[in-house]
């Protein structure tokens, strides 16, 4: 069994002119992209040497990529942003060790300029699996270079194998709602992750981008919006990952979610509890949510 992660790895430091190349190159790939789905089928490039009548100067690597992720979005007219990618021939990892036996991890990946090994900001749990993929343990996938506020990341995909030991079924319920954002039973105990602490925090955003909007601030309303959705995930990784130890604590082998696929709670809320983003299940991200306990789930051998 395997399991695909995504490593966010912080580049560590860049300089102001790699940071303005990173945005040209970033650019220059959207450009392209928008280029490309303007043409009749028929018309577009398949290979890099095409596609550079298209395209202001890019590395091949980041073209031919580039192709393989607009094949990807079939029903796409237009990309906001599509950022430049490697696959696993044009991208590597690397590791050095400092004086004082101290390791430096740093990628390499094509530019509009020489190839040049940049640091990154590791956690333990990004040099475990660095470690595991220069073992050749893990699979290479896509790395993509991605700008996120001010700071620019390597987004790389690793394939991971899962060994899911035999052992006796055990099943936790997890259920989902408005009052506890999510419900957990395993082992004759709960967890409890109430939702009206969040509450508050929804309104304040749905009030701040109503101010904005009726200003006219719309790169504000921008910025509010991303600052947002990091808060958002962010929770939902939290609470995904305390899910996941309490499973593990319990020696639970599979999960048992709530299925809110075609739910819309429209009989237990009223007209004017729908419209409050504190106060309305609608206004939560429980599909990503899902999502998380799903991944981390697989990694721990846990069947959901």
């Amino acid at each position: 069994m395997e399991q695909v992660i995504t490593l966010k790895l912080k580049l560590y430091r860049p300089t102001q002119a790699k940071r303005e190349m990173y945005q040209l190159m970033a650019d220059r790939t959207t450009e392209f992209a928008n280029n490309y789905l303007k043409l009749d089928k028929k018309d577009r490039p398949r290979t890099s040497k095409e596609a550079k009548e298209y395209s202001d100067p890019l590395p091949s690597a980041v073209l031919c990529q580039a192709v393989r992720d607009i094949k990807s979005k079939p029903k796409a007219r237009r990309f906001k942003r599509l950022w430049p990618a490697f696959n696993n021939q044009n991208f590597r990892v690397e590791k050095e060790y400092t004086v004082g036996g101290g390791a430096v991890y740093k990628v390499s990946f094509p530019t509009l300029e020489k190839r040049v090994g940049v640091p990154n900001v590791v956690t333990p749990y990004h040099k475990k699996y660095l470690d595991l993929l220069l073992a050749g343990k893990v699979k290479q996938g896509v790395a993509r270079l991605v700008k996120c506020g001010k700071y620019w990341y390597i987004h790389l995909n690793l394939t991971v194998p899962v060994e899911r030991v035999q052992k006796p079924e055990k099943v936790m319920g997890v259920d989902l709602g408005l009052v506890d954002l999510l419900v957990a039973s395993a082992g004759g105990q709960t967890l409890f992750f109430p939702g009206g602490g969040l509450v508050y925090i929804r309104r304040h955003y749905a009030d701040l981008r109503k101010k904005l909007q009726k200003a006219g601030a719309y790169k504000a309303l921008k910025e509010l919006g991303d600052k947002e959705h990091r808060w958002v995930k962010d929770v939902n990784h939290k609470i995904s990952h305390a899910v996941i130890e309490f499973a593990k604590f319990h020696g639970v082998t599979k999960i048992r979610m709530e299925d809110l696929t075609v739910a819309r709670w429209t009989k237990a809320q009223g007209k004017e509890q729908r419209k409050d983003h504190g106060r309305s299940l609608h206004y939560w991200p429980y599909y990503q949510l899902r999502q998380f306990i799903e991944y981390k789930a697989a990694l721990a051998g846990i069947q959901v």
